[in-house]
């Protein structure tokens, strides 16, 4: 029985506060909460605040310190593209998962960073 009840408690903790599906590639930077999707050639963060709120990514900016092939490490510059969208052109191969450590930054400077690891859709 005990496992079950730990089992329901952590589908509640994972689900709670959240109105939006998420794909599994999010992390807290800062006070936001911060998505890493790639897709093809494109690395994309969406912002969201501490209340899940998009947050107009106008005003801020990221780079992201990237594992290519061959263990060789790449730098992205993120910049805004529309609401809550800030996109980096990725024109390296990488193998595997997309691993990335990201720097936020706002009008006020360094907002903090995050470990990413995720799947790319090719």
């Amino acid at each position: 029985m005990a496992p079950i009840l730990l089992w329901a408690a952590s589908v509640r903790a994972q689900g709670s506060g959240h109105g939006h599906a998420h794909s599994g590639n999010e992390v807290k930077i800062g006070h936001h909460e911060v998505e890493l999707t790639v897709r093809g050639t494109e690395a994309t963060l969406l912002v969201r605040d501490e209340r899940d709120q998009p947050v107009d990514a106008a005003s801020f900016s990221a780079t992201a310190v990237v594992l290519a092939r061959g263990n060789e490490r790449r730098t992205l510059e993120f910049r805004p593209a529309g609401a809550n969208r800030m996109v980096a052109p990725v024109d390296f191969p990488f193998d595997g998962k997309f691993r990335a450590t990201v720097t936020l930054r706002g009008p006020g400077g360094d907002l903090g960073t995050g470990r990413f690891n995720v799947d790319p859709v090719r």
